[in-house]
């Protein structure tokens, strides 16, 4: 063990010995208490105290949150049985400390009654015989309490520093275990997600079903007023949990500063977690050579089998697609690993292995379906919507983020994934389609590309919608405008009227001359199919020039 190590544990005992763990039996050797008697509730000496109340009325149970001694005259429940019953009753089941009464003034004994109630629970009951003054009993107390709170706070920042500084030697995660475990003397176990318990220290294998009991009961740790013997915080990273740590008092209860310590070994673990993904995030950019070979159809099927068998073992590949995330960032210098781990924790979470390459601000992830074929698209749509609601994103204007998802191909096929994933994005950036994320959802559009790329569309476009074009040219008017909403509303003269800010009158006689330059039968199925396509590639078109 460290100096610095030693320093800080035997400074941490010495407090212990002071008054964190401050009890009903502590407070009776203060000078305030040396002519006070116990007259119930023995027992209970060692239950903790947290702060002194000064209370005289009998309904209290709304006023108290636990762990308070209580001073009062018993001007509020003289010569009444029921009330004070009441109120002793209320204060037991507040969990309040204790009960400290000053005799002579209001009342004269305690009454058997609530001797033998406090008896029954455990309860502390303190009299004073002489007149104290409160006022400097709730000094006394209170300023203890304060200057134990500026304690803890100085050995919460001294271990807080501690477990930092182990973060950055070989081998943090079990040293961090190990100075949770000599700093408040509990057992400590880790529970991953994914595998076995550990226990630091190793505990008896007679011993681990025990364990494992006290490790299923540990209360989550913001419960910090509720007594338990066990505790436990998670261990998340990216929005993802990896772990529980727990911790489990082998005598009394746990403190307040149990929990705190224990939230901040949580965090450094935590803080480890991410580093660990960080580094491997980086390890995997570095050898993104073989996945820009297999995106270009350079790996055969045995070849990226074996690859992906030396990655993970078990896995069993069910297709694969490419997904393309497209973002202009507005911090030109931003790390993307950073949004890869994260893009990458949300795709494992719905069943796909992530493979990471970048080019420019785009991220390119070969998605290997390690579940159904079935329901692929659907898991991958809930993926791709929990990345754009992830607090990261949230800060990106949303007009910056798309995405480009090819079809399911086999593993030796990749690449055709990959030119349907660009082929995505291409479509989106020229047409209305800027929300369709899928290549298979891109229907008629998908038509219109190919077209394009075929030399044809503007000659499809001549063909059916020419007249249309030329009429608005010559005459400056919205010919092609009316055609598309009407097409749009499916003949609704009503709704087209609505859309294009028109009168009835003035869309029928637009309505006529549509049927003068296409024909009275423009809306016939074969006819309106084919108009109505040449008016989305029309689209397309303006939008590359």
């Amino acid at each position: 063990m460290s100096k610095n190590m030693r320093l800080l544990k035997n400074t941490w005992r010495g407090f212990m010995r002071n008054s964190f763990k401050l009890t009903v039996a502590d407070i009776l050797s203060r000078t305030n208490f040396q002519k006070a008697k116990v007259v119930a509730g023995k027992k209970g000496l060692n239950r903790l105290i947290r702060w002194v109340h000064i209370i005289e009325v009998t309904e209290i149970g709304h006023l108290l949150n636990g762990n308070e001694l209580i001073l009062s005259t018993g001007i509020g429940w003289r010569e009444n049985q029921q009330s004070s019953l009441s109120l002793l009753q209320q204060l037991i089941d507040k969990k309040v400390s204790g009960l400290c009464v000053e005799l002579g003034t209001y009342i004269s004994s305690i009454p058997e009654e609530m001797v033998q109630l406090a008896d029954k629970n455990d309860f502390p009951i303190i009299i004073f015989t002489e007149e104290v003054r409160f006022i400097d009993i709730t000094q006394d107390l209170n300023g203890l309490f304060i200057e134990t709170h500026y304690k803890t706070m100085l050995n919460l920042e001294a271990v807080s520093n501690q477990f930092n500084r182990l973060l950055l030697s070989t081998d943090g995660f079990k040293r961090i275990l190990r100075l949770l475990h000599q700093f408040l003397n509990v057992q400590v176990a880790y529970s991953p997600v994914e595998g076995h318990l550990e226990y630091y220290p190793t505990i008896e294998k007679s011993q681990e079903q025990d364990f494992i009991n006290l490790v299923n009961s540990a209360q989550p740790q913001n419960v910090i007023n509720a007594p338990a013997k066990s505790a436990s915080k998670p261990i998340q990273a990216l929005g993802h949990k990896f772990a529980d740590l727990i911790i489990i008092s082998k005598g009394q209860e746990l403190t307040d500063f149990d929990y705190l310590v224990l939230d901040r070994a949580a965090t450094s673990l935590s803080q480890d977690q991410l580093r660990l993904l960080y580094v491997e995030e980086k390890k995997k950019h570095h050898e993104n050579r073989w996945l820009l070979e297999w995106l270009n159809g350079e790996h055969d099927k045995d070849s990226v089998e074996q690859y992906l068998a030396g990655i993970e073992p078990l896995m069993k590949p069910n297709g694969c697609t490419v997904c393309i995330c497209k973002m202009d960032l507005q911090d030109q210098e931003a790390d993307l690993t950073y949004y890869s781990m994260i893009f990458r924790t949300i795709y494992e979470q719905q069943g796909f292995y992530a493979l990471v390459s970048f080019e420019r601000n785009n991220l390119i992830f070969a998605l290997i379906n390690k579940r159904n074929k079935s329901d692929w698209k659907s898991r991958l749509n809930v993926a791709l919507d929990k990345i754009k609601k992830t607090d990261l994103m949230k800060r990106q204007p949303s007009d910056k983020l798309t995405f480009g998802v090819g079809k399911l191909y086999d593993l030796e096929q990749l690449d055709k994934a990959y030119e349907l994933a660009k082929e995505t994005i291409y479509i989106q950036q020229k047409t209305e389609a800027s929300d369709v994320s899928f290549y298979e959802d891109l229907y008629v559009y998908r038509l219109i590309s190919h077209l394009n790329k075929e030399k044809r569309l503007d000659e499809f476009i001549e063909d059916y919608i020419g007249t249309i074009l030329r009429f608005d040219d010559e005459k400056n008017s919205q010919m092609f405008e009316t055609l598309k909403v009407f097409l749009e509303v499916n003949g609704s003269k009503k709704d087209a009227a609505e859309k294009l800010f028109i009168v009835r009158q003035t869309l029928y006689y637009r309505i006529e001359k549509l049927k003068e330059l296409l024909g009275d039968d423009f809306m016939q199925s074969n006819k309106r199919l084919a108009i109505e396509f040449a008016v989305h590639a029309k689209s397309f078109i303006k939008k590359l020039s």
